[in-house]
C-alpha cells in the first residue's frame, strides 16, 4: 500500500469554518465497481484542515490484495475524527466501507460519526441554479472551479486494472489525480451550501431601498448576511430576482386590472339583475325587489379596479382579501395599491416569494 501525503495552502472563509473544524475530515473512495459484495476499495482519499493548510492523505492499494491494509490504515487515521464530509457518502462511500470492513471481519458503524453529505444538501439547488445534474464536477463548474482530472470514477476502473497488471505510470497519475481533486474539490465546493441556506436565512435580510420605476414596477434591494460565490437569478411572469454577492435585487411587476372578491356569506345578499350587483338583504326595498334573486356563490362578488400581485401561497395571505378573475379561477391576487411604497410590506412579500420559489 502506498500512502500519499500532500499539503495545500488554503484559507477557509467564515461560513465554511463551521464545517472544516479540528475534528472533521473530507473523505472520498475509489472502487473497482458498484457492488459492495463483489468489488473492492482501491483508494481512500482523506483531508483535514490544519491551521491554514489542507492536509490530504491518499491510501492507495497498489494491488487488490492490499484492500484490507487500506481499510486498517483508515481505521487508524479516523481516531479523533467526529465529523465526516463527503459527496454522496451516506449512500455510497460509507455503506461501501462498512460492507468491505465486514468482509474482513471488522465491525464499522459509520453512523457513530456526524456527517455532512454535500450531495444531499444540494438536492434542492438543481432547479433554481439551473444545473444539468448534481455531480461534483458540475457544481465545481458552476462555481468556476477548474480541475486537471479528465475522467470519472467509472472510467478509471479500467485504468486501475491496467495499473495492477503493469504499473503503467499514466494510469497511476490519472488515478491519483482524480481522487486528489475529488477530495480537494469538496473543500472548495462547500461554498455551494450558502445557496441551500438562502431560504432559511432570507428572513434576516435587511431592506435597503424601495422605489418604483417608470412602468410602476416595484424595485426592492435586500442585503444578505453572507456573500454568494456566484451570481444567479430566478424569474417568473411577475418577478425577476438577482442574487449577487450579498445583494438581492428584486423587481415585482404588478398588474392593473378589474378583479372580483367573492363573499363567503352570500346567503345574506341578494342579486339585483338589472344592475348586475349585489346588496345586503336588509337593504332590499320595493323598487328593486322585483329584480332581486337569491345571491349565489358565483355572483356574490365585489369588483375592484386596482393594482394586484399574485397570492402565490393562499395561507400567507389569509388575512387579506383574495381576488380572482372568476369564481372557479384557482389563481388569486392581492390588492397592493396601498402598499406600493410600504417597505415592510413589500419586503415581507418578496421574502416569502423567494422562500416559495427556492
Amino acid at each position: 500500500m502506498e500512502v500519499i501525503n500532500k499539503k495545500y495552502n488554503k484559507k477557509i472563509d467564515s461560513p465554511e469554518k463551521k464545517y472544516l473544524n479540528d475534528h472533521s475530515c473530507l473523505l472520498d473512495i475509489e472502487t473497482t465497481g458498484f457492488s459492495r459484495d463483489y468489488h473492492q476499495i482501491y483508494m481512500i482519499g482523506l483531508a483535514r484542515m490544519i491551521d491554514d493548510s489542507l492536509d490530504v492523505t491518499l491510501l492507495f492499494a497498489e494491488n487488490p490484495d492490499e484492500e484490507k491494509t487500506v481499510l486498517e490504515e483508515f481505521i487508524k487515521y479516523s481516531k479523533g475524527i467526529t465529523d465526516f464530509i463527503t459527496f454522496n457518502g451516506l449512500s455510497f462511500d460509507f455503506p461501501f466501507i462498512k460492507e468491505r470492513m465486514k468482509h474482513f471481519g471488522y465491525e464499522y458503524d459509520f453512523k457513530a460519526y456526524n456527517h455532512l453529505d454535500i450531495y444531499k444538501e444540494c438536492k434542492c439547488l438543481k432547479s433554481f441554479l439551473k444545473l444539468n445534474n448534481l455531480k461534483q464536477k458540475t457544481i465545481e463548474s458552476f462555481l468556476g472551479l477548474d480541475r486537471d482530472d479528465k475522467y470519472n470514477g467509472g472510467e478509471l476502473i479500467e485504468h486501475y486494472k491496467i495499473y495492477c497488471q503493469c504499473q503503467d505510470e499514466e494510469c497511476y497519475n490519472n488515478l491519483i489525480t482524480h481522487n486528489l481533486e475529488d477530495v480537494k474539490g469538496m473543500a472548495d465546493i462547500l461554498t455551494i451550501l450558502r445557496y441551500s441556506s438562502i431560504s432559511k436565512n432570507i428572513e434576516k435580510a435587511d431592506a435597503n431601498e424601495l422605489s418604483l420605476d417608470k412602468d410602476n414596477n416595484i424595485l426592492l434591494t435586500l442585503s444578505l448576511n453572507t456573500s454568494l460565490p456566484k451570481r444567479f437569478s430566478i424569474s417568473g411572469s411577475y418577478y425577476y430576482i438577482v442574487f449577487e454577492n450579498d445583494i438581492v435585487n428584486i423587481e415585482l411587476r404588478p398588474t392593473t386590472d378589474t378583479l372580483k372578491y367573492y363573499l363567503d356569506d352570500y346567503k345574506n345578499y341578494v342579486y339585483i339583475e338589472n344592475e348586475n350587483a349585489i346588496i345586503p338583504k336588509q337593504l332590499l326595498d320595493s323598487q328593486n325587489k322585483k329584480y332581486a334573486t337569491k345571491a349565489t356563490k358565483e355572483n356574490c362578488f365585489l369588483s375592484a379596479e386596482s393594482t394586484f400581485l399574485p397570492a402565490f401561497n393562499k395561507k400567507l395571505f389569509e388575512n387579506e382579501k383574495l381576488f380572482t378573475h372568476s369564481y372557479n379561477d384557482k389563481k388569486c391576487y392581492i390588492d397592493i395599491s396601498s402598499h406600493m411604497e410600504d417597505m415592510d410590506y413589500i419586503r415581507n412579500y418578496a421574502i416569502n416569494l423567494i422562500k416559495h420559489e427556492i
